[in-house]
């Protein structure tokens, strides 16, 4: 498959993995958080999942399907996330490292890749 054409299928996560890196080594947060417990968790879960859900659509766009796909899927994003966590602890104050960040960041990457793992594996052929 051509570079480009190969890139392409990976474009949309590229897009998500910079948004959220942008996002997170920002030095003050933009935006009002709301007021429910659990609020960063949950939007770190939702992230992670959709990185990995376009990450891992992109591989399977690329032939690249099955289980081994799918565990490298959730260990390079769940190692992208605790890459953030240690920048924003090490050198990007007043940001500070998070392991309960990262567990949410790893689980979203679990949710987001099986989505798309059951979603494609579970695909029928149409008949026509």
């Amino acid at each position: 498959m051509h570079t480009l054409r190969r890139l392409g299928l990976y474009a949309p996560a590229i897009i998500v993995a910079l948004a959220i890196l942008y996002l997170s080594l920002l030095r003050e947060v933009p935006y009002r958080i709301p007021a429910f417990s659990g609020y960063d968790k949950l939007a770190h879960a939702l992230c992670y999942a959709l990185l990995a859900a376009l990450f891992t659509f992109g591989r399977y766009k690329d032939k690249a399907v099955g289980w081994t796909c799918t565990w490298l899927v959730i260990v390079i994003v769940s190692l992208y996330g605790g890459a953030i966590e240690l920048l924003q602890q090490y050198c990007f104050p007043p940001r500070t490292g998070d392991w309960w960040d990262w567990a949410a960041d790893i689980a979203g990457a679990g949710i987001g890749t099986l989505i798309i793992f059951l979603l494609w594996t579970n695909k029928r052929p149409s008949t026509t």
